[in-house]
């Protein structure tokens, strides 16, 4: 039965992987992703089926556009391909070779191989497109973190899946979504200005490709018609003021801290309001719904923590060198992590990822004709590596941090 599903997941994966390569080249031209239909970019005729096939297409077609003839890049069936060995490695690791505890059966436990099936898809896209143009599809993250909370809440899955979190720390989190949903309403209506709306593309100078210069890629015959990636980060050149710039978002969360902490005080000191929470996150008294409940709480407070790693270590990093640290679309990768794996992974991810980038520091050194990377691909590399083996993180960092145990079991107020 583990080769039928690993066969189909397989060619699932490729045709999922069809479709990231939609996704990677059109949003962040700006295009839809559903029309037109898939066409040759250098002759624009329509793809026909038999040549749209995944993984076979390509090579029958030896790799150029059978109406123009012109090439077509070998990433298309990379990405095809990688996309299948991660949905089918997932799997294979899950069920067969059960590197992680609690998986149980897959028919199951469907509902939460999905979603890190989509995490895993979802962080390969945003990889691409942050390797190419310097950016984040945000709405790709947007769309792994509501499949990770609508799975987790409809089917939860065992606790080394998603830790879950005590009532008071669930209630400061559904809490801060709610701040966090009004600050987007009063930015909406002009109440809160977004950072950073002001700086331009590239530093104020004289010389004409600053930011390539910056970004550590040398203009080339390719690429002279596509846009320099944007500088590393947003100093005061940019026309702005970074800490001044940084404290417009420090605003921008003020609402959810204020009714997290609210929340939390609530719960734990008004008597009436502690007591008919508790209940509602209480197996014995509210049945079943409490165990969606709780796992709908876990999800929550992983998107939120993952997030605010980021975006933490971004303000404080800005206002101590007074430059832009860390990118927004860094924050809505591992809040999209938290939210499928709860908030260990992405706390664990958070500090592996800099190994990796370190490591390709390195590689620059050595190789000077290598081009710098964003940092998005270096947390999607880490979170696969924690994902596989949480468990042995897990283990290791649990007599260092014992807060870690007592929050997943849910024994902290």
């Amino acid at each position: 039965m583990d080769a039928y599903w690993i066969t189909m997941l397989f060619l699932l994966g490729a045709c999922v992987g069809s479709f990231l390569n939609v996704v990677v080249w059109r949003l962040p031209r700006g295009e839809s992703i559903v029309f037109p239909a898939s066409h040759c970019p250098a002759c624009g005729r329509a793809i026909r089926w038999y040549d749209n096939i995944p993984l076979v297409s390509w090579f029958v077609l030896r790799g150029r556009c059978r109406d123009c003839k012109v090439r077509i890049s070998p990433r298309y069936v990379i990405v095809e391909a990688l996309t299948a060995v991660l949905v089918a490695g997932l799997y294979a690791g899950f069920y067969v070779l059960r590197v992680r505890r609690g998986t149980g059966e897959f028919l199951h436990t469907w509902p939460m191989f999905a979603a890190h099936a989509a995490l895993l898809c979802g962080l390969l896209a945003c990889a691409l497109v942050d390797i190419e143009k310097w950016i984040v599809p945000l709405e790709v993250c947007w769309f792994v973190s509501l499949v990770g909370v609508a799975a987790g809440a409809a089917s939860p899955p065992a606790k080394e899946l998603l830790p879950l979190v005590s009532p008071a720390t669930g209630a400061m989190g559904l809490a801060a979504v709610v701040g966090l949903g009004v600050s987007l309403l009063l930015t909406r209506y002009g109440v809160l200005t977004p950072s950073f709306v002001d700086a331009t593309d590239a530093p104020l100078s004289e010389d004409p490709e600053p930011a390539r210069r910056i970004a550590g890629k040398k203009k080339s015959r390719r690429d002279k018609d596509q846009p320099a990636p944007p500088a590393v980060a947003i100093t005061k050149a940019h026309g702005v003021n970074p800490r001044r710039e940084v404290l417009r978002e420090v605003l921008f969360l003020a609402p959810a801290f204020a009714l997290a902490i609210g929340a939390y005080l609530l719960v734990t000191r008004v008597g009436w309001v502690a007591d008919r929470w508790h209940a509602w996150n209480s197996q014995a008294a509210a049945g079943p719904f409490a165990r969606h409940f709780a796992a709908l709480q876990a999800a929550v407070w992983g998107y939120l923590v993952g997030g605010l790693w980021i975006w933490g270590t971004r303000i404080l990093g800005t206002l101590a060198f007074g430059k832009e640290a860390m990118g927004m679309g860094d924050v809505h990768i591992l809040a999209a992590v938290g939210a499928v794996c709860g908030w260990v992974v992405p706390s664990i991810a958070f500090f592996v990822a800099p190994f990796f980038a370190l490591l390709w520091a390195v590689v620059l050194v050595l190789r000077r004709n290598q081009r710098e990377l964003p940092y998005g691909p270096w947390l999607a590399v880490a979170t696969l590596v924690v994902v596989v083996f949480y468990d042995y993180f897990a283990a290791n960092l649990q007599p260092m941090f014992r807060t870690l145990e007592l929050l997943r079991e849910g024994n902290l107020p």
